[in-house]
């Protein structure tokens, strides 16, 4: 059985984890912005961004593949074929990374002019398609950790060790050299010594779980692989359609209403994004454990587990969504007095998100079952319903009727997630422990973020945003408080 306290606990670290990479990478985005200027900023985000979309293309879906099969390969006991699902998660990964590498090499000079890209971006290009495999592998061998139990591994390179080593590359970069293009070399860096660590653990710690090396026979090595990219492959699919829903409101927002309605759009789609770490946080931890509860058949788990998650995720992303709904003028304000225009539409995107946590980890109890085709299919629905309401809208509404289109397609998503789910093995969210959970963060957080706001009325920003800093400490001292007493109390009965 899964131990409540230790899900606790490696959240919080997970989550601190991926706290410390999004604040270096903003150190990041802040020292290349004030130290090179607008213009060069925006030719690092062309890149990089065509990297990271080129890396998750080139991935197959193998990272959630590879964890998946892991954790219930070890679950069941099936210790013989770790080696086996390593091989045939890694190679294909490898070679189609080689494969697109190779290319973008070969069509650097076209993808530079068709990127407006001068002689020394296109060199830059050639670097960037080098790093492509190492890239792509180590969310793979990364994944693989995961399966294998070994949480701390993923913290420690993929949230620690690369974010460091790119804040250090970058500044010497800018510093000593003052261009876009060695900064970029600096961001991707740092992926070739990650990699090489990524590969390393995993060999340790399958040589720990699979001493022995085995080799399948051919009828059993065809049905390991194709039960495995049956999966992965729709999952990878899955991927790009997410990136796609990251950036298709705001290209549609900037094609639509011009660059500066697209600049403040897009400042409020990343402030709401910020509350995905602690998802992010709880998918890394959860998918493992649900893993191994779906493969054995232990059902009650499976439901133990989601709950738990679902109630943890109310406590502790509902805060922040309510905080920046209740101060969205204030907030956007720090960047500037034109960005406050977009609070209508942080208010729309906030409760959208907060009623996404509200249904609890679905996507990663739906990939867990196995059913990555059906998560793919839902969000091609999730895309074409952004897509269309955003054309419909946005000429209506402005920045608001795209807030209000990515709303709805999250919606959507949610509903069919949360219908699949329950339909696979039976688990849905709790009304009960849904309002029990959401009492606290809404007497407290909503109702002291309420009295703020109408007590500081007419006080300056920092005021106002200083006594919510103020209700949410007291919040997160209480929250703490209820989390160690819930703990004891499971810890009693497992005793």
């Amino acid at each position: 059985m899964s131990d409540p306290k230790r899900l606790g606990r490696e959240s919080l670290l997970t989550f601190g984890g991926i706290t410390v990479n999004a604040a270096l990478a903003f150190v990041v985005t802040w020292m290349i912005g004030s130290g090179l200027g607008a213009t060069a900023t925006g030719e690092f985000f062309q890149l990089t961004s065509w990297f990271m979309i080129a890396t998750s293309v080139v991935g197959l879906g193998a990272d959630t593949g590879l964890m998946r099969a892991l954790s219930r390969q070890k679950s069941l006991g099936e210790h013989r074929l770790l080696r086996p699902t390593v091989r045939t998660a890694v190679l294909p990964v490898l070679g189609v990374g080689v494969l697109v590498g190779g290319a973008t090499l070969a069509a650097a000079p076209v993808l530079g002019s068709w990127m407006g890209l001068d002689a020394d971006g296109v060199d830059t290009l050639r670097v960037l398609a080098l790093a492509l495999a190492p890239g792509a592998l180590i969310g793979v061998l990364l994944g693989g950790s995961r399966g294998l139990g070994r949480i701390s591994t993923y913290t420690l390179i993929q949230n620690l060790l690369i974010p460091v080593l790119r804040l250090g590359a970058v500044a010497l970069a800018v510093v000593w050299i003052g261009s876009a293009w060695a900064a970029v070399w600096a961001w991707a860096a740092p992926l070739l010594l990650a990699a090489a660590l990524a590969a390393f653990a995993l060999r340790r710690q399958i040589s720990r779980d699979a001493p022995v090396p085995v080799v399948l026979d051919r009828v059993e090595s065809v049905a390991q692989r194709r039960a495995f990219w049956a999966f992965s492959l729709p999952r990878g699919g899955a991927v790009i359609l997410e990136r796609a829903l990251d950036w298709a409101d705001v290209l549609i927002v900037i094609a639509l209403l011009g660059p500066a309605a697209g600049g403040v759009y897009g400042v409020v789609t990343r402030i709401v994004q910020a509350g995905s770490m602690l998802e992010a946080a709880m998918r890394i931890v959860l998918g493992p454990r649900m893993s191994s509860a779906v493969a054995q058949g232990r059902t009650g788990e499976a439901r133990s587990l989601f709950h738990r998650v679902t109630s943890l995720l109310i406590l502790s992303s509902w805060p922040f969504y309510i905080a920046i709904a209740v101060f969205a003028r204030d907030l956007l304000g720090l960047f500037g007095e034109q960005f406050r225009e977009g609070a209508t539409a942080l208010v729309v995107l906030a409760v959208a998100m907060g009623l996404r946590n509200t249904g609890g980890a679905l996507q990663t109890v739906l990939l867990m079952a196995g059913r990555s085709t059906s998560q793919l299919m839902n969000k091609a629905v999730q895309l074409t319903v952004l897509v269309v309401l955003c054309l419909v809208l946005v000429p209506m509404w402005g920045i608001v009727g795209a807030a209000v289109a990515y709303a709805a397609g999250v919606v959507v998503d949610t509903l069919l997630a949360g219908i699949q789910v329950h339909r696979a093995i039976g688990v849905r969210a709790d009304a009960r422990e849904v309002v029990r959970s959401g009492a606290l963060p809404v007497l407290m957080v909503l109702g002291g973020a309420l009295a703020v706001s109408a007590a500081f009325a007419d006080a300056s920003t920092f005021a106002r945003l200083t006594g919510l800093g103020a209700v949410l400490a007291v919040y997160g001292v209480v929250l703490l408080s209820v989390l160690r007493r819930g703990d004891g109390r499971r810890g009693g009965a497992h005793a």
